[in-house]
């Protein structure tokens, strides 16, 4: 599947920034102001329109309002080769890990048959495609909560594009815990919401000691 060719493309700095319908190639740009981080504003383009049309077809089958788009990239040419897009099924599948980029990230290692999208080997990968090697970029109509973005660095994905922040996912009528968990993970264990303790026993090292040089491929 040729879907044209993804680029990340820099908003200058200081230069005034506001959404219009041309700028969001016809997507609806009406809504609130979301929160903006400076220093990482990069102009919109299909991808990130598409991943917000993910998070309103979620809402219409009863998901919660987030969508992701994950893009097979050519090293070489830089050509999308495929795409996989998705939403939120939390409720649908009674799975709180359930979330967009989760999604897609298991969609496209299952079909691809790896576990690193950051250096997909022609001659690994189940799919087809011309180049030697490719990587994945993913773009997520909202800041990935830190279980997603853990999900996305340990898929090795080098890319990542977001929408609106986690401050608006977790603002006033809307109260998911995105911002909550972002502030907690970063507290000591004894300061964090979830009481956490630490049980070592005869054996905690033991398959630490068994990986090493175990040939044990590292992931």
């Amino acid at each position: 599947m040729d879907a044209g060719r993804s680029y990340v493309k820099s908003v200058p700095v200081g230069e005034p920034y506001h959404l219009n319908e041309e700028r969001l190639e016809g997507a609806d740009a009406e809504g609130g102001v979301c929160h903006v981080y400076p220093g990482i504003l990069v102009e919109p383009n299909r991808w990130i329109v598409m991943a917000c049309e993910e998070a309103r077809a979620s809402l219409g089958s009863g998901g919660g309002p987030f969508g992701a788009v994950l893009l097979q990239v050519d090293d070489g040419t830089g050509e999308v080769i495929r795409f996989w897009r998705d939403h939120n099924h939390v409720v649908e599948r009674s799975d709180p890990t359930a979330h967009a980029e989760i999604s897609v990230i298991r969609s496209s290692c299952q079909e691809l048959g790896v576990i690193d999208l950051g250096a997909i080997r022609r001659d690994v990968s189940r799919l087809p495609q011309e180049g030697e090697t490719s990587h994945c970029e993913i773009y997520s109509s909202c800041e990935p909560c830190p279980m997603c973005y853990s999900a996305i660095a340990w898929a090795r994905i080098p890319v990542l594009v977001f929408s609106a922040s986690c401050k608006d996912a977790s603002g006033k009528g809307v109260g998911f815990l995105d911002e909550e968990l972002k502030e907690d993970v970063c507290r000591g264990y004894g300061d964090r919401k979830v009481k956490v303790f630490q049980a070592v026993c005869p054996g905690t090292m033991d398959v630490f000691e068994m990986w090493k040089g175990g040939g044990y491929e590292r992931y």
